[in-house]
């Protein structure tokens, strides 16, 4: 995961803006509350998804470099496709963040959702070839 490439405080700081992410459709789906529990037990993080309050610009603060700031955007629309669609509400609170972190070129916002896309494709095609073995 790239986010092993990450301070304790960055993963803290991802997993802060996804919990605040997560409702911003106001309904945490099983899929986004399962990825929240496993990025928090994988990195060692509480489980705590009270994050309506949070502090937007602190928690931006500590994406202090620009490889922070992309592995973030990129956990973030990761998150966003857990419930199977990249929703208007969850889209337009992921640019706000790519613009509070300075990465609101709209061309590599699309390559990152690409990318992050490709996996879930990647993933499913997989998937789907196990079944077809049955």
């Amino acid at each position: 995961m790239f986010a092993d490439q990450l301070t304790q405080e960055q993963r803290q700081a991802v997993f802060d803006l996804a919990a605040n992410l997560a409702a911003a459709d106001n309904e945490i789906s099983d899929e986004e509350l399962q990825y929240l529990k496993d990025f928090s037990q994988a990195y060692n993080i509480e489980f705590d998804l009270d994050k309506a309050n949070l502090d937007i610009q602190a928690a931006l603060s500590k994406l202090d470099t620009k490889k922070a700031r992309v592995i973030t955007l990129q956990e973030l629309i990761k998150l966003s496709y857990k419930d199977g669609h990249f929703g208007r509400e969850e889209q337009e609170k992921v640019f706000l963040f790519a613009q509070k972190m300075g990465l609101n070129n709209t061309d590599f916002l699309m390559r990152v959702e690409a990318w992050v896309r490709q996996g879930f494709d990647w993933i499913y095609e997989g998937e789907q070839m196990l079944e077809e073995g049955e």
